[in-house]
């Protein structure tokens, strides 16, 4: 049954016009209010919507939050440096080299103002914007009639502002050193996007640019200057990746998609459909599927900027430029694919499975509990369980995980009942005695009474270990489980090896696959002398 309201009563009725009058003046008296603020006390994106509303029509993203507070900062503070990484299309130099420039100008906070970027006709093009705005929007001409129109010098390349404020513009590689506007050495410098695609290709470039805005651009000025650096990374090795891991800088990188939708294996079914070259409507009928299947395909998605991108624009941006470069431009993660070990076809939509087969002859299930002395800090506790079928299919399911040493006990138990392996094996260069002793009892206490525990002495270099998975895929004999988080994340890993962050779960993957060819063959070496299996007394 519908809800239905009750009929107002009559003296409520009547006063509805009245309470209508008075929300409209009070909104009337807060837009007045809000007017009669001066242009100095608003923070940036207030003083941008005022100011330079065809720039600001919609909702802030949660990048433009952020540098809207790093703004105050660096209007209170001195000698501070700022690096920001955001997907390409977010209106980072909106914000930053246009609004904030803009003001700090106007207001004078900041007398000599450089905008440097890759090419000097690009630093020239964001030059013309704050040179258009000063003669062009008369918001700012009403506020600011002080600094607005036409000043002493109006050139392409360098503007004096009717106040006195001069903001110059330069393309890297530029001789710079050593210039002044009066006793001023620069009091602003806003970087944005000084390096270019050519730079993902030569290191040279990229190290030449890097030491000329270490050796020049930041010398330049002096312990009072301000800083700013935009871009978008296009190389792990960027001058903004750099930036984000040095001492003094205050850096934070934004993704278009912050958290990836939970279902994968859905929107991997609805990608297919879109890049169907055998529908001449691929289109329309990923669309359709989209719309019937939205709250599954949306689930736990968090996105940067909504208003400007929604996650089905980004999905299409996605399908149509491909993975690394949708990575690159969108997600401030550079991946060279020639820097990765195997190619993207090999992980196509043949690789998943949805049931385990029934012809299996060998179960087993191995962890690498990532806690070892060369561990990196954030790294995953990877479970992997593998059956291996008589035609030689191995199928794969994956648990990867940040947790501590109890849970990650207890789940391991867990998925051994579940899961029922004939050998459970662990990585144990560091862990023989703890890990392997404590399951022991986990798997008595469970009841597991014909599982124990083998321990596996890695002893040859992690990535020539990883590397034997490659005929794996290549032979397209690895299935992985569609719809489990873990899986997903174990097959991008193995996608981004060895240029990825983490490889926790193709290192399970590949003790697994030894584990069931040293099981099978009867025999506790590989041939390679890299792994030592010793079984753990039950109930230590």
């Amino acid at each position: 049954m519908r809800y239905r309201p009750r009929s107002q009563p009559l003296e409520l009725t009547a006063a509805l016009p009245r309470l209508g009058d008075a929300v409209r003046r009070a909104r009337q008296r807060s837009a007045r209010t809000s007017a009669s603020i001066g242009p100095g006390d608003l923070d940036l994106l207030a003083w941008s919507r005022r100011f330079l509303p065809d720039h600001f029509v919609k909702e802030p993203s949660r990048m433009h939050c952020w540098l809207n507070a790093q703004a105050a900062v660096l209007q209170r503070e001195r000698g501070r440096k700022l690096n920001v990484i955001g997907p390409r299309g977010g209106a980072k130099s909106t914000l930053g080299s246009l609004a904030f420039v803009l003001r700090a100008a106007l207001e004078q906070r900041e007398p000599y103002i450089w905008i440097v970027s890759d090419t000097k006709n690009q630093a020239l093009a964001h030059l013309e914007n704050i040179r258009a705005e000063l003669l062009e929007n008369r918001l700012l001409q009403a506020a600011y009639p002080n600094a607005c129109g036409p000043g002493p010098t109006w050139r392409s390349a360098a503007i004096v502002l009717r106040n006195g404020v001069t903001i110059e513009a330069f393309g890297t590689g530029q001789r710079i050193r050593g210039r002044r506007r009066r006793a001023n050495r620069p009091t602003l410098i806003v970087g944005d996007d000084l390096q270019n695609d050519a730079h993902m290709q030569s290191a040279l470039q990229r190290e030449r640019s890097a030491a000329w805005f270490f050796g020049t651009l930041l010398p330049a000025g002096t312990k009072r200057t301000n800083v700013i650096h935009l871009a978008t990374a296009l190389h792990r090795e960027a001058l903004a990746l750099r930036l984000h891991a040095t001492a003094g800088w205050t850096s934070r990188i934004f993704r278009a998609i912050e958290r990836w939708p939970d279902n994968q294996s859905l929107w991997q079914t609805w990608e297919a459909l879109y890049r169907d070259p055998e529908d001449p409507a691929a289109r329309d009928t990923a669309r359709a599927f989209f719309e019937n299947h939205r709250a599954e395909l949306e689930a736990g998605a968090e996105l940067l900027w909504p208003a400007e991108e929604d996650l089905y624009t980004l999905m299409c941006l996605r399908a149509e430029s491909g993975r690394t470069a949708f990575e690159r431009e969108k997600q401030s993660s550079p991946l060279d694919p020639d820097l990765c070990e195997w190619p993207d076809a090999y992980f196509n939509e043949a690789i998943w499975f949805d049931a385990w087969p029934n012809n299996v002859m060998l179960r087993v299930l191995t962890l690498d509990p990532s806690k070892g002395s060369d561990a990196r800090r954030g790294d995953y506790s990877a479970l992997v369980l593998l059956a291996v079928t008589g035609e030689g299919m191995l199928y794969v399911s994956a648990d990867l995980a940040r947790r501590p040493t109890p849970q990650m006990v207890a789940q391991g138990a867990e998925l051994c009942r579940l899961f029922q392996p004939d050998a459970f094996g662990i990585e144990g260069n560091q862990f023989q005695e703890l890990l392997a002793g404590e399951f022991a009892t986990e798997f008595q206490r469970l009841g597991l009474l014909n599982l124990q525990p083998w321990t596996i002495d890695n002893r040859v270099n992690k990535l020539v270990r990883i590397r034997r998975l490659g005929p794996l895929l290549a032979s397209s004999r690895l299935r992985f489980q569609r719809g489990s988080p873990g899986t997903q994340l174990l097959v991008n890993q193995l996608r981004d090896f060895p240029a990825g962050d983490h490889d926790d779960g193709p290192d399970a993957l590949e003790m697994a696959v030894r584990l069931a060819g040293e099981f099978l063959s009867g025999t506790p070496q590989d041939g390679l002398g890299d792994s030592l299996l010793r079984p753990e007394p039950r109930g230590r």
